[in-house]
């Protein structure tokens, strides 16, 4: 049972790590939200995210292995070199910091989780992140364009009492496939489409045993040019679980 539940935390950890890892210019129907008139100078300035304080992003997730679930995205504090990314879910809040480089938004940490504990009912992480390289959202979204994000991680875990520690690394990769009308809750957008695949291998350490686990994801994302990513849809696999997941965009509102 104690082993159950842990599978079923890490995929809601691994969830939102996928969530993170990951708007082009057109005619927005904007009844799901509101576009921002500010504007952005310096490193933090990106087209396909508005780094602007009191931002927020509501989106839906179904299909996946958290189940069906809602959450939102607010930028909660901006600063010269970076910015600090809070979401809300129902029973839990994660805050994640993102640092704004030359090249391009690049995520400091693991779905939030980096020098920073998400805690349930009986089990607490403890995520550090080290050896960041790669951008997030880069400057430029191009047909064929590719880029990368890298990090390894380690760290402590509290399961039922039993404490563990934890060790790994992520990498994701992202491909410009293209640009097409899209359709969600929160309006109709034109948007550059980018496939995104992200791989996470981790070792857990608990009770004198080595548990090797692993999580694998192709999505694909749509970013739309000031909104930010309005839809991701793909597949994943959780240490040989397989799930098929949806989420998009209900509402924004950028000031």
């Amino acid at each position: 049972m104690k082993w159950k539940k842990t599978r079923e935390l890490l995929s809601l950890f691994f969830a939102l790590s996928l969530i993170t890892a990951c708007s082009a210019n057109g005619n927005n129907s904007n009844q799901g939200g509101s576009e921002s008139n500010t504007t952005v100078t310096g490193n933090c300035a990106n087209d396909y995210y508005p780094v602007i304080q009191g931002a927020t992003w509501t989106y839906e997730s179904t299909g996946g292995p958290a189940g069906k679930y809602e959450f939102t995205d607010t930028i909660s504090a901006v600063r010269s070199d970076g910015f600090t990314l809070t979401s809300q879910f129902d029973t839990l809040t994660r805050t994640q910091e993102w640092g704004c480089q030359e090249n391009g938004l690049t995520a400091l940490q693991l779905g939030g989780l980096s020098a920073a504990t998400l805690s349930s009912q009986d089990m607490d992480f403890t995520f550090e992140v080290k050896n960041v390289d790669g951008v997030t959202y880069p400057l430029a979204m191009n047909q064929g364009d590719e880029w990368r994000h890298d990090l390894e991680f380690e760290g402590k875990m509290d399961i039922a009492g039993s404490p563990a520690t934890a060790t790994g690394s992520s990498q994701t990769i992202f491909r410009v496939v293209g640009t097409e009308s899209i359709n969600v809750p929160a309006g109709t957008f034109q948007a550059v489409k980018v496939q995104t695949d992200l791989n996470i291998v981790f070792t857990i350490q608990v009770q004198g045993l080595a548990v090797p686990a692993s999580f694998s994801g192709s999505y694909t994302y749509w970013y739309v040019k000031g909104v930010g990513w309005v839809k991701a849809e793909g597949q994943g696999n959780i240490t040989g679980t397989e799930f098929t997941e949806t989420i998009e965009l209900q509402k924004y509102n950028i000031p």
